[in-house]
C-alpha cells in the first residue's frame, strides 16, 4: 500500500463518537429466551427448603398415605388368647441360633438317623440285596495305599504292571530280586498290605492275589543343581504312591466261571446267516 492510499484511508474512516453502555453485562443476564429467564427468576425468588420433614410433607406419596393408615404398632387385647404369651423376640442372631439348637435339634440324632434310613431301604427293597452287596458279603477285599515314594510315575508304573495279577507271595519274590531302585519301597508296601489283609479281613496269604495295582502322582520337592560360573538350577523332585487291591482266589474263580458262561451263551458265528431277503428285485439299481 502506498503512502497516499494510507493517508486517504485514515482521513476517510468513520469516527466513533459514542461508547457502549456500561450496563450491557447486567442487561444480558435478564434476556428472556422463550420464557427461560422467567423460570430462573422464579426459582431464585423462592426460599430454599432445607428441612427433611418439609420435603416429606410436600411429597405426593406421603400426602396420600397420611389419610389412609397410621404407621403405629398395636398391642394385644385383654380378651385375646395370646395375651399371656410373651411377644418379645430374640435380640441378636446368636440368641436365636442358641434357642434353635436347644429346643429344635435332637442331641441323639446321630444314633437313630442312620438306622432309620437303613430300615427304610430294607422296606423298599423287601430284603433283597444287590449283586455288589452279595459279593461283599461272600468275598473278601482289601485296599492298601502306600506313602509317597521319591520316584516318578514313569519309573513306578512298570513295576505296578509287573505285579498286577500275581499272587502276593510271587509279587514279593519279584520285588526282592528286582534290580530297580523303587522295588525296595514297593516290597515294603507289599509286606504291609499282606499283614493288614490278614489282621483286618482274615484273608489267607496263600490264596491272596493282587487284583489291581495303580500309581498316583504326588507333590513335587525342590532341590538345587549347582552349575558353572555360580549359576544354580532348581530341580523338581517328583513323589509317587502305589495302590493295590487284594482279593482271594474265590473271586478269580468266579470271574473265570462268568466269562465261560458268557461264552457258552453266545450264539455261534455264521458267515451267511439265514435271514429273510428284503428289497430284492429283478432290475438293476444303478
Amino acid at each position: 500500500m502506498s503512502t497516499i492510499t494510507a493517508t486517504r484511508w485514515l482521513l476517510l474512516r468513520p469516527k466513533i463518537t459514542h461508547l457502549p453502555p456500561s450496563t450491557i453485562t447486567s442487561q444480558s443476564r435478564n434476556i428472556n429466551w422463550f420464557g427461560w429467564g422467567k423460570k430462573d427468576e422464579e426459582a431464585l425468588s423462592k426460599p430454599p427448603v432445607t428441612s427433611i420433614s418439609e420435603l416429606l410433607k410436600q411429597s405426593p406419596k406421603t400426602k396420600a398415605a397420611a389419610g389412609t393408615y397410621n404407621n403405629q404398632r398395636g398391642g394385644l387385647a385383654e380378651s385375646s388368647i395370646f395375651g399371656n404369651e410373651s411377644t418379645e423376640v430374640a435380640a441378636t442372631e446368636s440368641d436365636m441360633s442358641a434357642f434353635s439348637t436347644i429346643h429344635i435339634r435332637d442331641p441323639n440324632r446321630e444314633h437313630w438317623a442312620w438306622p432309620k434310613r437303613a430300615a427304610a431301604r430294607e422296606v423298599r427293597r423287601r430284603g433283597r440285596l444287590t449283586k455288589k452287596e452279595m459279593l461283599l458279603q461272600t468275598e473278601k477285599e482289601h485296599l492298601a495305599k502306600s506313602h509317597m515314594f521319591k520316584t516318578s510315575v514313569k519309573k513306578l508304573a512298570p513295576i505296578a504292571r509287573q505285579i498286577q495279577g500275581k499272587r502276593i507271595e510271587d509279587a514279593i519274590i519279584q520285588m526282592r530280586f528286582s534290580a530297580k531302585k523303587a522295588a525296595r519301597d514297593v516290597l515294603g508296601h507289599l509286606y504291609a498290605a499282606r499283614n493288614e489283609s490278614v489282621v483286618r479281613k482274615r484273608m489267607d496269604p496263600q490264596q491272596t492275589y493282587i487284583e489291581q495295582a495303580w500309581v498316583g502322582r504326588g507333590t513335587y520337592g525342590r532341590d538345587q543343581n549347582h552349575r558353572a560360573r555360580g549359576r544354580i538350577d532348581m530341580l523338581r523332585l517328583p513323589y509317587t504312591s502305589i495302590t493295590v487291591i487284594l482279593k482271594e482266589q474265590v473271586t478269580r474263580d468266579r470271574i473265570a466261571k462268568e466269562k465261560e458262561e458268557k461264552r457258552l451263551r453266545k450264539k455261534p458265528w455264521e458267515q451267511l446267516p439265514s435271514r429273510p431277503l428284503v428289497g430284492q428285485t429283478q432290475y438293476y439299481r444303478w
